[in-house]
């Protein structure tokens, strides 16, 4: 037989393999590997098959799940005992004949079989389906010759070209024409992934993705992809989008097709096939959409002139106008006249140019001079007795282990090897001395990828500390090294060295050209700019004129970032937010991106609405063409119009917004129109007449309301009267509620804020009441009793059942439940699944969250409370906790705001406190004041006078209300003598007056409580933060106030003077209960009016007045608010974290109650559900301390714990964000307190432990 008769035979001649590849059908039936073997390899015995299928799939899981596309193989409980080790042998036998495989027909008949056999073994069970009709044999071959063999199964990566090399679409086709009942198309089944999950739709099947045949096949059968462009679902035609776009040729050929996919009405599919515009030839693309724009369906038209606007510029403008001329379609007139609009506004930006930059800083300079050898000579010193030590402790552990292990001791071999001339070679790498070519550079740009190198060169931060370590030395370590790109800007070595920069010397444009000159991939390195991991953080710590030249330089990256071309970086995908931010720092916006940003800013999508406006900001007279969109067909960009020209304070667009909310037939949309008016300035009394409101009302409610609203009685709403006392119809009230929960706004408006406003006080306040109080019980009712033992009775035996399986199954982490008899066991289950059962919801309210709008004039102690208990009980509602919070926050009654001051400060839930700190912002905006302004004029009184009294007048008699010693409420009556409580009233006094004394005395209790508790925090937290009053301010808000300034009172202060040498302290003080300021003497002290105050520390003070002002509350017997002498500076200073209690040893319960006991919270969990480290916010620092632990696992248990490292993160950072803060920079008092905290949680352990590192599971 010639060379090419055996290769042809090879497969079927090769039973040994093949048997091997059906091994696993040894654990149900040895002669069935035998027959199947002898099936596949010959096709004698096709009566196996019928064996196969009588086995209902019960072998499947032993060949290795041939068919399944995921997972679940490997931590599936095991049906045959040996199944995974029968599974394993089975797959690598088959990769191996697979990778065989040449192509030539009998092998196509060969595989046909096999994938038979396994089909029939399988009997579809686990089979995965990427599309729908294809035979199950060939579905389960390819499944398995192009995924299950190759994956995590047996150890590799994904299956790639090369490891299927003859697994192209002509092998495809030659298995196809094999099953001549099969007629789905070719390019169907290389395409199609609709059957399958996200994550395996790009990583299934690659061998039929290859460039060359495939490109091959597809131009020489264009009947065929059109067709696919037209039949393939919304995810194949992507995947046909992604091979269209890779290969030149194929886009020419294709381009229309390309072009109606963009125009298609699969949004994903439009997002797709959009960037791929950008390479095809101008006229071509033009004609095309012209074409589309005549004759396409309505969604194809319209899109069609959305497109010539965003991708054709000016050239789509006579295209436009025709097609208007012509189209009679409403839907199609309003895309053409909008995209006519945003053609009109980019003409407009057209009128502008961009600025000259600014010059580019000088190129940087720094060469690591020759003593820096002694440097590294000493860290290696260090590491190599670190890597020693490890490497002793792992040979000690490893008599212990029965798998020892030799990471620490080949670590400390390696290590070794590093020697002075490795170092020399790294600082001319550093250096860019290395030379171009030759071996000796060569070897030293190898080092720097070394990580046993890079830690020599990074330890303690010594280098980099160096003066001659500059930028030029940061990005080479950063390109050897190999680091991302996207994580450059966050990486501490740039980090430490852009904070010794001046920041507005730090240009985008020279640092893309310096990458370039250290060898690192500008491309990737621009696009990792518009990445949330860099862009967020350059735009925070650059000016806007160091960030927008480099993208005028390069627009093609902004083009890539709003999706209007290709980004050709598997790595980096576009982030249209980032790109948006980054828009906004332009002066002027050019022209090309001006259609774009439009659709953005006016387009049904939420997500980048605001960003683009901003973005927009700065066009001239962009209001104009908002005003244009007040005439869409769609209620949704009516309604965004008329907020956007409401934010843009356009005037000039009154007339059209009277005009459209005189034909506007939305109820939600008039009411847009009408709250834009006002904040225009525009009366609008004329349409808030009770007769008006009637009217609306009326045809308001003739439409049903919205479903989910259907557990709201609207009937139950309250009687209310308008301001003038005159009662309001009920159907006004029933249907501002409706308008509110269709609105969607809990915030509210300005037309709703008006609707309340009409209403008389108790009126607002008793809806409010109500709405709050319904949205709370819907949105925590739990089950009945009754229904939950019910349910809970009903499936306890199932439970139970697997429960028992589960114990056998995995005895080692059921070992506990072993010990337990039956009975306890089942017990154990029964509550275990009656507290989950009671913890359900039976249902939720946030989609009604709108109503919320009508709570603002509630009582801000009442709001406040009914909140704080909801955010208390039900915390995990982030939502419902977040609509509550902006609702509240349309108040401007003082308990709410300090309340949202609280939460903006520190609370559990990092996005629960991004909001607030939002609406604490917007709060200060609308009264023109600083967030510490804020702070200190709404803080509430209790109803408290100057003086610290209130006259309560309880019927016929008066009381008087004042705080004692501890700062709590107390009655006295007209003699002046202390009661306990309010008597009960006599026969003649008025019924409601008495109601009303004795809410007014709740109310003051309740918020001199919240203020005594919120204040405390905040003046601490200035204290940390350095926060200076001037003088007059801090008499005002703080020491005159009833409560604030008794808080004053158990407090040191000081006076300081700012000059152009900095803070000088003039003197410490203490006011006195008689309104005098005192000093550590006791003398009296006059405030200079010119001078500032903040809250004394010891860590500012000499040691001397700290004791003074000690022993002085001590003679007073003062109980200081909280310490302020009692917490010292550490010793260290420098670096970026102290480990001064490194190994004290404790457990995790001992340390979760130390740290709760200080205010901090545990850190978010990882991996495996484990948490390791607890943190306090400082919000007015913009700061949170860290404190880190060996680590704890959810729900906790009580395991050893180790204390760590105390360190600072800059406010909203991640443990992995790269934002330590050096202590150089942490204000000094909260340093020390942060330090006092540390001690304190080491006070809690039992000491330091040498082996602590053998005591700790992670």
């Amino acid at each position: 037989m010639d060379a090419l008769g055996t290769a042809r035979l090879a497969l079927s001649s090769d039973l040994a393999v093949i048997r091997s590849g059906l091994a696993g059908l040894d654990l149900t039936d040895k002669t069935l590997t035998t027959r199947a073997a002898n099936f596949v390899a010959s096709g004698d015995d096709p009566s196996v098959l019928t064996a196969l299928a009588a086995l209902g799939g019960l072998p499947f899981e032993a060949l290795g799940d041939p068919g399944l596309i995921g997972w679940v193989y490997g931590g599936r409980t095991q049906s045959q005992a040996g199944a995974t080790e029968a599974a394993t042998a089975s797959l690598r036998a088959r990769a191996s004949l697979y990778q065989r495989v040449t192509g030539e027909p009998e092998q196509v008949a060969l595989l046909a079989r096999l994938g038979q056999v396994l089909a029939a073994a399988g009997q579809a069970q686990h089979l995965s389906r990427p599309i729908d009709g294809l035979p199950d044999w060939l579905q389960t071959l390819l499944n398995d010759a192009l995924w299950n063999t190759a994956p995590r199964n047996i150890g590799r990566s994904d299956i790639t070209p090369e490891l299927r090399p003859a697994w192209t679409v002509a092998l495809l086709a030659a298995l196809l024409a094999d099953d001549s009942r099969c007629t789905i198309p070719v390019l169907s089944i290389v395409f199609e992934r609709s059957g399958i999950d996200s994550y395996h739709q790009n990583r299934i099947y690659l061998p039929l993705l290859a460039p060359g045949l495939l490109d091959d096949y597809m131009l020489a059968r264009p009947a065929e992809v059109e067709a696919a462009g037209r039949t393939l679902s919304a995810v194949g035609r992507i995947q046909l989008l992604k091979r269209l776009g890779s290969h030149p040729p194929l886009l020419a050929a294709f381009d229309t097709l390309i072009i109606t996919m963009a125009a298609g009405d699969s949004k994903t599919v439009r997002a797709a096939a959009i960037p791929l515009m950008d390479s095809i030839a101008q006229p071509a693309a033009l004609a095309a959409l012209a074409e589309l724009l005549a004759g396409g369906r309505t969604g194809e038209r319209a899109n069609a002139a959305d497109l010539l606007a965003r991708t054709q510029g000016e050239a789509a403008r006579s295209v436009l106008e025709a097609a208007l001329a012509r189209e009679a379609g409403k839907t199609v007139q309003q895309a053409i006249q909008a995209a006519l609009s945003r053609l009109g506004a980019a003409t407009d930006a057209g009128e502008l140019s961009l600025p000259e930059p600014p010059p580019l800083p000088p190129p940087p300079t720094e060469v690591l001079g020759d003593d820096a050898i002694e440097l590294l000579r000493q860290n290696r010193l260090e590491l190599l007795e670190r890597y020693r030590t490890g490497a002793e402790q792992e040979i000690a552990d490893n008599r212990d282990r029965t798998h020892p292990y030799k990471f620490a001791q080949e670590k400390y071999a390696r290590y070794r090897k590093l020697d002075d001339g490795m170092l020399r070679d790294a600082i001319l790498a550093v250096n860019g001395q290395g030379g171009q070519g030759g071996k000796g550079g060569e070897r030293a740009r190898a080092l720097l990828a070394d990580r046993d190198l890079m830690a020599t060169l990074e330890l303690g931060g010594r280098l980099e500390a160096r003066a001659d370590f500059g930028l030029l030395q940061v990005l080479r370590l950063t390109v050897g090294s190999g680091f991302n790109y996207w994580g450059l800007w966050t990486r501490p070595l740039f980090q430490n060295w852009l904070r010794r920069q001046d920041q507005g010397r730090v240009d985008l444009r020279q640092l893309m050209a310096l990458v370039g000159q250290c060898g690192g991939d500008v491309r990737a390195f621009g696009a990792s700019l518009l990445q949330p991991h860099g862009g967020s953080a350059l735009l925070d710590q650059l000016p806007a004129d160091r960030v927008w030249p480099l993208f005028a330089e390069h627009p093609e990256l902004i083009d890539i970032g709003l999706g209007l071309a290709p980004a050709n970086l598997d790595r980096y995908s576009h982030d249209v937010g980032c790109t948006l931010a980054v828009l906004a720092t332009f002066p002027v916006i050019p022209p090309r991106w001006v259609p774009t940003l439009m659709e953005l800013a006016l387009g049904e999508g939420k997500s980048h609405r605001a960003a683009a406006r901003q973005a927009m900001a700065r066009m001239p007279d962009i209001g104009k063409r908002v005003v244009d969109a007040l005439q869409s067909g769609k209620q949704e960009l009516r309604i965004e119009a008329a907020r956007w020209l409401a934010a843009l304070d356009y005037r000039a667009g009154i007339p059209a917004l009277q005009a459209a909310l005189d034909k506007e037939t939305r109820e939600t949309a008039s009411a847009a129109m009408m709250t834009a008016l006002e904040q225009l300035g525009v009366d609008i009394a004329a349409y808030l007449a009770p007769e008006k409101l009637l009217a609306q009302a009326r045809k308001g409610l003739k439409a049903k309301p919205p479903a989910s609203m259907a557990w709201l009685d609207l009937d139950s709403l309250p009687a209310c009267t308008w301001a003038d006392g005159t009662p309001v119809e009920a159907e006004i009230i029933r249907w501002w509620v409706i308008l509110a929960c269709k609105l969607k706004e809990p915030g509210g408006n300005a037309l709703l804020e008006r609707y309340l406003g009409l209403l008389s006080r108790p009126s607002a306040a008793a809806l409010g009441t109500l709405l709050l109080h319904h949205f709370i019980a819907r949105d925590t009712a739990r089950p009945p009793l009754e229904d939950l033992n019910a349910d809970v009775d009903a499936s306890v035996d199932r439970h139970y059942q697997d429960y028992l399986a589960s114990i056998k199954r995995y005895p080692e982490a059921y070992a506990g439940q072993a010990r337990l008899t039956l009975e306890q066991m089942r017990a154990q289950l029964y509550d275990q699944l009656k507290r989950d059962k009671m913890s359900e919801y039976l249902g939720t309210a946030i989609n009604e969250k709108g109503m919320l709008a009508l709570v603002a004039c509630v009582p801000g102690a009442q709001l406040v409370g009914a909140i704080q208990q909801y955010m208390r009980d039900h915390y995990q509602r982030r939502a419902q906790v977040e609509a509550l919070l902006e609702a509240a926050c349309g108040s401007n009654d003082g308990a709410v705001i300090q309340f949202a001051l609280g939460i903006a400060r520190r609370y559990r839930t990092a996005s629960v406190q991004d909001k607030a700190r939002m609406l604490v912002q917007r709060i200060a905006d609308r009264n023109g004041w600083t967030q510490d302004e804020l702070a200190d004029r709404t803080v509430p009184t209790g109803g408290l006078d100057d003086s610290g009294r209130m006259a309560l007048q309880y019927g016929s008699r008066v009381f008087t209300v004042s705080l004692d010693a501890a700062l709590k409420p107390v009655l006295r009556n007209e003699e002046g003598k202390t009661v306990a409580a309010l008597p009960a009233p006599r026969q003649d006094d008025d019924a409601d007056a008495i109601k009303e004394a004795k809410q007014q005395f709740a109310t003051c209790k309740k918020e001199v409580k919240q203020v005594v508790d919120m204040q405390t925090s905040r003046l601490y937290e200035a204290m940390c933060a350095g926060r200076r009053w001037p003088a007059a301010e801090w008499r005002q808000y703080l020491l005159r106030h009833p409560v604030v300034g008794r808080l004053a009172q158990q407090l040191i202060w000081e006076e300081v003077a700012v000059d152009g040498a900095g803070i000088v302290v003039t003197r410490c003080f203490r006011p006195t209960e008689d309104g005098s300021l005192i000093d550590a003497g006791d003398d009296d002290i006059d405030l200079d009016d010119a001078a500032q105050v903040r809250l004394a520390h010891g860590a500012l003070l000499p040691a001397a007045a700290a004791a003074a002002w000690t022993a002085h509350c001590k003679d007073y017997k003062l109980t200081p608010l909280f310490a302020q002498m009692t917490h010292a500076l550490p010793a260290q200073r420098d670096g970026s974290a102290i480990d001064d209690r490194l190994g004290w040893l404790s457990d995790s319960f001992t340390l979760r109650g130390a740290f709760a006991k200080r205010g901090y919270q545990r850190g978010a969990a990882e991996d495996g559900g484990v948490f390791f480290e607890y943190h306090k916010d400082f919000a007015a620092s913009s700061l949170a301390v860290v404190i880190e632990f060996s680590g704890s696992s959810l729900p906790e248990e009580n395991i050893t714990a180790v204390l760590k490292s105390l360190s600072f993160r800059r406010h909203g950072a991640h443990r992995y964000d790269y934002s330590t803060v050096p202590l150089a920079q942490v204000p000094p008092v909260l340093l020390a307190e942060a330090y006092g905290d540390y001690l304190a949680v080491a006070a809690a352990c039992t000491g330091f432990d040498p082996d602590w590192e053998k005591k700790t599971p992670w």
